[in-house]
């Protein structure tokens, strides 16, 4: 645990707040025998005290966890405390990821806000509008929130959600005759998203939408229930793409990234080439995972 950067991050947030945004406060100050603000000591706090965070989150004023979970007192608290702290302090999901790091090592596995990723800046936006090659961002269902005129042209055109067009789903079921080798690669690795995608947002209606309509279709669920090789990310794909606008198969390769003030959206940029070009031939699917450019 990093004792200091976990104090500096809830301190910083609670000095942030402000107690006339909880209208809840007043009611519980007087259930707990504690007088009302500006009467008494801490009068002058114009923020959150640390016990008038405890009455928020539900304790007794006189327990004290949220006073040692900011001094890094607490070794392992359990995710219902961290989680009730954020909602209290109204944390950003970048503070929320930095005070997991700082707690556990790790970022947070699951965002704060249920509804993150499902936008992104105007910044973002721009940039794949602008971007020559086709582009877009789907959030955490798939759903896609941007896109370029490029990959309007490349999917001929964009769908509303791009795990329904790669399973071949309602309103896409013809979908899989513009990926030659879907049965191979994108079919397999497309449920395997989904599956692991639903394990972490069990209650994405969209998910889950998209999950009864796979296990609806016989073949469809046969393969999803199977033993699919474990799949994160769609960045350094390559796949046979048939491109409308071209009228011929392609290799699409992509590379992909998250959004960091958007977590779960994906931005996918993609190359299309045509599969009779010579530099086609070097970028064809295979086997073998992508190559990584920069290493030393």
């Amino acid at each position: 645990m990093d004792h200091v950067r976990v104090t500096q991050i809830l301190s910083a947030a609670r000095r942030r707040t402000d107690p006339d945004d909880y209208p809840e406060l007043p009611g519980l100050r007087h259930a707990h025998g504690l007088p009302e603000r500006g009467v008494g000591s801490g009068r002058h706090v114009r923020y959150l005290a640390q016990q008038e965070v405890d009455l928020l989150l539900g304790h007794e004023a006189g327990r004290g966890v949220y006073r040692r979970l900011e001094a890094a007192r607490i070794p392992n608290p359990s995710a219902e405390v961290i989680r009730g702290v954020a909602r209290v302090l109204r944390l950003r999901e970048h503070e929320w990821n930095e005070l997991h790091i700082a707690l556990f090592g790790h970022k947070a596995p699951k965002p704060l806000d249920p509804q993150a990723g499902q936008a992104v800046t105007c910044n973002w936006q721009r940039v794949i509008e602008q971007h020559p090659a086709p582009a877009y961002i789907s959030n955490f269902g798939w759903d896609v929130i941007v896109h370029n005129q490029q990959a309007d042209a490349l999917f001929g055109p964009m769908p509303g959600n791009i795990m329904r067009w790669m399973v071949s789903l309602p309103p896409h079921q013809d979908s899989r005759s513009r990926m030659p080798d879907w049965e191979q690669t994108w079919l397999p690795v497309a449920l395997s998203q989904l599956r692991g995608a639903v394990r972490v947002q069990q209650n994405n209606a969209t998910l889950r939408q998209i999950e009864d309509e796979v296990l609806a279709d016989e073949y469809l669920a046969a393969l999803y229930r199977s033993n699919l090789d474990p799949y994160l990310h769609p960045d350094g794909s390559r796949r046979l793409m048939y491109h409308p606008g071209e009228r011929r198969t392609g290799v699409m390769n992509a590379a992909a990234a998250e959004p960091m003030g958007s977590p779960g959206a994906r931005a996918v940029f993609m190359m299309w080439t045509p599969l009779d070009s010579e530099s086609a031939r070097s970028l064809a699917w295979s086997a073998e995972p992508p190559s990584v450019c920069g290493g030393a």
